[in-house]
């Protein structure tokens, strides 16, 4: 699918999918843009890690900041939110590098989950050369040509962590408390808000740590501002 892309510009978070399609570019000898959308949700974390895989495979790396929480159909529509976000970024790539093939990530296990953002793929062409491709595939393809994330676990930006409107001001409080959990060890967290409370969620194998850490946990997210704090116990899995 990559045979006829002259010039590309790869949506890039650093996760395992979209590396993997930036380093089959280098490979073929694309001319091609890393290029990052910071959209004012993704941790801090995750584009340095960005940051640091490009680097360190030779990517030419770009970051481009769009300011989402100005949208108010991004703000208050949970159902279609990744859609006008997805739209809003798409829109800013086609208007600033016209001409150039858009590729994502999006693999066979994206398809059968609810992802709006999928439509504005197909509204602005997005190529997507992995769609055929599950993620356990992409993962031992990547382990084989030696990508340094080929195990990093998925991720998605912090506007994901609302059940319903998104509040700006606990964009912070989300992002803190999920990284506390990463400094305690823990590989796999998403950190849900929800009426002033927070929702714990860790991998299956991990939930009795949480269980183990309860009072510190709750001391520190109540001080970070949440008023209680929840375990999912169905648990998540790992990649």
């Amino acid at each position: 699918m990559l045979n006829d892309v002259r010039r590309a510009v790869v949506m890039f978070s650093g996760g395992v999918d979209s590396t993997l399609i930036a380093y089959l570019c280098k490979l073929r000898g694309v001319e091609f843009i890393a290029l990052t959308i910071d959209n004012g949700f993704v941790p801090r974390r995750e584009l340095e890690d960005a940051k640091r895989i490009a680097r360190l495979l030779g990517f030419k790396h770009k970051i481009i900041r769009i300011a989402i929480d100005k949208n108010r159909e991004f703000v208050e529509d949970n159902v279609n939110r990744c859609y006008h976000c997805k739209k809003s970024m798409l829109k800013k790539i086609s208007e600033e590098f016209k001409g150039w093939t858009i590729i994502d990530g999006t693999n066979r296990d994206d398809l059968n989950e609810f992802r709006p953002g999928l439509i504005a793929n197909r509204e602005f062409g997005v190529l997507n050369p992995l769609r055929d491709v599950e993620k356990k595939e992409i993962r031992n393809i990547a382990r084989i040509l030696g990508l340094p994330n080929w195990n990093k676990p998925s991720n998605s930006c912090l506007a994901t962590r609302f059940l319903d409107r998104i509040y700006r001001d606990k964009v912070d409080m989300i992002e803190r408390a999920e990284e506390i959990l990463i400094e305690l060890g823990f590989r796999s967290v998403r950190v849900r808000y929800e009426r002033e409370m927070a929702i714990i969620e860790v991998g299956k194998d991990e939930i009795k740590r949480v269980i183990d850490l309860r009072d510190k946990l709750v001391e520190i997210f109540k001080k970070i501002g949440f008023r209680r704090v929840l375990l999912d116990l169905e648990g998540r899995e790992h990649i």
